[in-house]
């Protein structure tokens, strides 16, 4: 069973959500909250946080996903919003978020299915986050000799981190152990002077263009 907590200030939408996880999988204990104090004072953690962001201003200050950052000391984070851009989507995983769902266009059954894949460990992009290449962010551009830095074994690890999937399912895939995953991810996060697997994979985009095929699949 998925722990799940709603954080949503507007009673309506924070009632339709909770019943829909609900209704969609009894497996899901859900728990709502109208604050992120509220979260953050429960007893006992969430496994997976929702948190419905009302803001509709993209003002480009670093406040606006505060309450984001103080979830994620508890749980992971996958933000609900009916904003849906690329920028929007910059701001949340930079700030750490490991989903962006936005309300307009994902059916209640998907949503539930985002929070199995971020449990799991992947992460969630909607479309128009694979937009990013037409957006100039100095954060997310890396140096053209970057690619160079990596060798077979971690650019294969990359591609599937570009993917969001989970060690465990990396090893299996490319014939590792988990173990040694591990260190490949360590070593590709020092080397994107990345601070945790979200920016790996949300920047990974750009370091597997245009790498040959046989680079991405094989190993040593």
């Amino acid at each position: 069973m998925i722990s799940v907590g709603v954080v949503d200030q507007h009673s309506f939408t924070r009632g339709c959500v909770t019943r829909s996880l609900k209704d969609f999988d009894d497996s899901l204990k859900v728990i709502s909250f109208e604050s992120v104090e509220d979260c953050l004072r429960s007893a006992s953690a969430p496994d997976i946080i929702l948190y419905h962001e009302h803001e509709s201003n993209h003002d480009g200050t670093d406040t606006r996903l505060t309450p984001v950052r103080k979830l994620l000391e508890i749980a992971p984070v996958i933000i609900l919003s009916a904003i849906d851009n690329p920028e929007s989507v910059i701001d949340a995983f930079e700030s750490g978020a490991r989903g962006y769902i936005p309300t307009a266009s994902t059916p209640a059954e998907l949503m539930v299915e985002i929070i199995r894949l971020v449990q799991a460990g992947g992460t969630f992009v909607p479309p128009s986050g694979l937009r990013l290449h037409t957006i100039t962010r100095k954060s997310l551009t890396p140096r053209k000799e970057t690619n160079q830095q990596f060798t077979p074994r971690q650019t294969a690890v990359l591609n599937h981190l570009r993917q969001g999937k989970a060690n465990k399912i990396i090893a299996y895939e490319l014939a590792m152990s988990e173990s040694t995953v591990k260190v490949h991810v360590r070593n590709i996060m020092k080397k994107m002077s990345a601070t945790n697997r979200t920016e790996v994979a949300y920047r990974a985009q750009k370091f597997t263009d245009g790498l040959p095929s046989e680079i991405i699949s094989n190993g040593d």
